[in-house]
């Protein structure tokens, strides 16, 4: 997506782990996405508003969609204005219609798609202390050994 300084995609992949229950299933993987979701509403909301926060999660989501379908549904979520949709209960039932290494690769495109426009939207200096503060226990941004 952009020329970021970062790899969104390595960061995206750490932190999925970091929040997972420690298996490579689907239900585990929707475990993991639906805690960063709630991690990052908690952080970004109050700076570019819970509204800020749905809309541009719902631009990953259509970004996202476009390798993988089942991510249609989810993105139609997001954009309903009936006040019953949950989207981390749509983001679970999302990734558990998916097989394991599916689910894992698409949450691992989600969050990078997602920290890309967030950084695109308000920088990436924002983007690490929001990571940093969001995740205090993990350093997002060291250099894997296999790197």
């Amino acid at each position: 997506m952009t020329d970021a300084s970062h790899d969104y995609a390595v960061i995206a992949r750490r932190m999925l782990l970091y929040a997972s229950p420690g298996e490579h299933t689907a239900p585990a993987c929707a475990i993991s996405a639906v805690s960063l979701l709630e991690r990052f509403q908690r952080r970004l909301a109050p700076l570019i508003g819970a509204e800020g926060m749905r809309a541009l999660f719902a631009r990953a989501i259509k970004v996202t969609d476009a390798d993988f379908a089942a991510f249609a549904r989810l993105r139609v979520a997001t954009l309903e204005e009936t006040a019953g949709i949950n989207l981390p209960e749509a983001l679970a039932d999302a990734l558990n219609g998916m097989d394991s290494a599916t689910a894992w690769k698409a949450a691992e495109a989600l969050y990078t798609n997602f920290l890309e426009l967030t950084a695109s939207l308000i920088g990436e200096r924002l983007v690490s202390l929001v990571l940093k503060r969001a995740f205090p226990k993990l350093d997002v941004f060291a250099k894997q050994e296999s790197e």
